[in-house]
């Protein structure tokens, strides 16, 4: 009885969970119609933009002040340090080397006059005896001879006989007189030669320089006229230079000792304004061009290079074969403006900052130029200001705005 009277509940809770699931499904319905009517009103009515009248506002520029100055025009130039002087050590004889410097290794430095090498004179001082020998038994050979020819001359008085010219000479002895003279000669000659030849055997340093290198040691045997070493002079050194010939017009380039020459300061590294430099002088130019580059050659001479003198130790040494920077001193320039590289636009003009500040735009002709500076002589405003700044889109007459030091952080922001 009791088991058929519970479904009734259960009916009535199924009946009640119905209804709200409609109820909610309806809610959810009106919401999304009303976001929808709203999403389609924003679609049909967008806002409008209220235009504003913008005022233009002229360039921000800087500028900086150029005035015409005389100066010494200065350019640089890559170089090579080269020997002024360099020789192949040859003997004049030939022997065993018996003894040798200790400065006669690579680096080795020599002085005018320094023993070098030995070459073992035994055979030249016995060579000199001989010839000793020789020459007393010729000199005595004319003593004897010149008594001969005196008794034949009282021989020829006793006589008191006309002969010809020719026979006195004959009677008289002379052509035997004159062969004992000739025997004397030789034989002084030749012993000359002999001590020549020992005098040889010891070799000494020609000037005052560095040894190369060297093909010898104690114990070699050395042929004449063979390389035994390598020297070069340490007194003076060359740079050889390559420029442009169009900026040769800029030196002073000597062709005899008595002409003033041109200076350039060396650097054996990059340039700066501390870095220490030696001082050469340009002393001659190549008559030809060098074939690679079409440049023309030209030579500058350097006293002490490797600094050996006590007035030069605190100065760099310059290395042969090293590459050098050359900073040359040129002619002076007169009443020249001097400009830099990054403010030289195309076709070979400047900006200037007029006086009611507007963009002046002036080509200018350049009389020389450096890596980093060009130079000209064209006459520009009294107080000309170079603007050093970019513009876009420069036209002549566009009106600018000096930058100064108060100019608000928001407008300093426009200068490129």
């Amino acid at each position: 009885m009791s088991s058929t009277q519970q479904p009734a509940p259960n009916r009535k809770k199924a009946k009640g969970g119905v209804q709200k699931n409609i109820l909610q499904l309806i809610f959810s319905l009106i919401v999304l119609a009303c976001a929808a009517a709203l999403a389609s009103h924003y679609i049909k009515t967008p806002p409008k933009a209220k235009p504003r009248a913008r005022t233009p506002q002229a360039p921000l520029v800087t500028v900086k002040s150029i005035q015409p100055q005389n100066i010494f025009y200065e350019f640089d130039a890559m170089g090579t340090v080269t020997s002024a002087r360099e020789i192949s050590l040859t003997p004049r004889v030939s022997g065993e080397v018996i003894d040798l410097s200790p400065e006669m290794a690579p680096g080795g430095y020599v002085k005018t006059r320094d023993h070098l090498v030995t070459i073992d004179p035994t055979d030249y001082e016995l060579n000199i005896l001989q010839l000793q020998s020789d020459l007393a038994k010729v000199t005595n050979d004319l003593e004897l001879e010149m008594g001969s020819q005196r008794i034949a001359l009282q021989e020829f008085e006793l006589l008191g006989e006309e002969v010809s010219a020719a026979e006195k000479k004959l009677m008289l002895r002379e052509p035997q007189l004159g062969i004992a003279r000739a025997a004397v000669a030789n034989a002084e000659a030749q012993l000359k030669r002999a001590q020549l030849d020992l005098f040889r055997t010891k070799i000494t340093a020609p000037f005052n320089g560095v040894v190369l290198s060297k093909m010898i040691d104690i114990g070699s045997y050395v042929n004449q006229n063979v390389p035994i070493a390598q020297l070069a002079g340490t007194d003076q050194f060359w740079v050889k230079v390559r420029l442009p010939v169009e900026q040769l017009r800029w030196l002073h380039i000597p062709t005899t000792a008595a002409n003033n020459s041109s200076f350039a300061r060396i650097f054996s590294q990059e340039y700066t304004d501390k870095q220490p430099y030696r001082l050469g002088r340009v002393i001659r130019l190549a008559a030809s061009l060098e074939t690679e580059g079409r440049m023309a050659e030209l030579y500058l001479s350097v006293e002490d290079p490797l600094s050996l003198l006590p007035e030069n130790r605190d100065k760099p040494q310059l290395l042969l074969g090293t590459f050098v920077q050359v900073i040359f001193t040129g002619k002076e320039l007169k009443n020249v403006f001097k400009i830099d590289r990054n403010h030289l636009h195309e076709n070979d003009s400047i900006w200037l900052l007029t006086d009611d500040n507007t963009l002046e735009i002036k080509n200018i002709n350049i009389l020389a130029k450096t890596k980093d500076h060009v130079y000209t002589s064209t006459a520009l405003n009294a107080h000309p200001r170079l603007i050093t700044s970019q513009i876009p889109s420069p036209s002549a007459g566009t009106p600018l705005q000096l930058f100064e030091k108060n100019t608000p952080e928001t407008v300093r922001e426009q200068i490129p």
